[in-house]
């Protein structure tokens, strides 16, 4: 006679479903991970625009000082057998923002004027969430007409070095100091104007684009603190020209 031996199972029970406790380990899993993507979206796009806002004010800031020193290298120039232009240098003054200007004339087939200041930007352009970027570089060339040139100029400011015999030598001595334009007029020197500084104050087109307003000098070789009240990144730019014509 056979016998029959029974044996158990060995088929796993379905599963019929979580817990309570399983369901809100899952979840809170979850979000900490969503929450960390997140985090890491913010972090990389607030670092793209803070470094695309800095290249593009670099790249407005070189573009704008050299078109300026390009062609006040020029001021007062013209063929040998023709005499030079009066008022090589001229300015209309500073402006009610405190922003100056200038104009620079010489002779290459024909007159050659340039003038260069800073005001309220073109309208019809886009528009900057930065409050403070609404001005930008304008040129007029030939009287042509003032054109946009350069975005995000915040501020400008001019300051002219006169050569001269100081020393009674008989030799002409480079600039010592750089003067505003109202003490060369005060002193009738603009023909003695051998050098022009100029000092941009760029400002990014988009609002908080650093953590916390920054602590801007303007122009950058003093110690004259540029009210900030914004997120705004700011850059100082600065340069000197040396007029050919002019040199000792």
């Amino acid at each position: 006679m056979n016998t029959l031996h029974g044996y158990p199972s060995l088929a796993v029970p379905a599963q019929r479903g979580l817990t309570l406790v399983e369901l809100m380990v899952a979840l809170v899993l979850s979000l900490v991970l969503a929450a960390g993507m997140i985090q890491l979206f913010v972090g990389t796009k607030q670092t793209y625009r803070f470094y695309d806002a800095l290249s593009r004010i670099q790249e407005n800031g070189r573009f704008a000082l050299d078109s300026m020193a390009n062609d006040i290298r020029m001021a007062g120039y013209s063929p040998p057998t023709i005499p030079s232009p009066p008022n090589a240098l001229a300015t209309n003054g500073t402006d009610a923002n405190g922003n100056d200007d200038i104009t620079v004339r010489w002779i290459d087939n024909g007159n050659q004027s340039r003038v260069y200041s800073v005001a309220a930007r073109t309208a019809g352009g886009a528009v900057p969430t930065c409050v403070n970027a609404g001005t930008s570089l304008r040129l007029d060339r030939n009287n042509g007409g003032a054109q946009e040139l350069i975005e995000g100029v915040e501020a400008m400011q001019i300051r002219y070095g006169v050569c001269g015999d100081a020393n009674g030598d008989g030799i002409i001595d480079g600039p010592t100091t750089y003067v505003p334009a109202a003490t060369v007029t005060a002193a009738n020197n603009w023909d003695q104007v051998c050098s022009v500084r100029i000092d941009l104050l760029m400002v990014s087109l988009e609002d908080r684009v650093v953590s916390q307003p920054q602590a801007i000098f303007f122009p950058p070789y003093t110690n004259n603190a540029w009210p900030v009240n914004d997120r705004c990144l700011r850059q100082a730019f600065s340069t000197t020209v040396a007029i050919r014509n002019r040199m000792p």
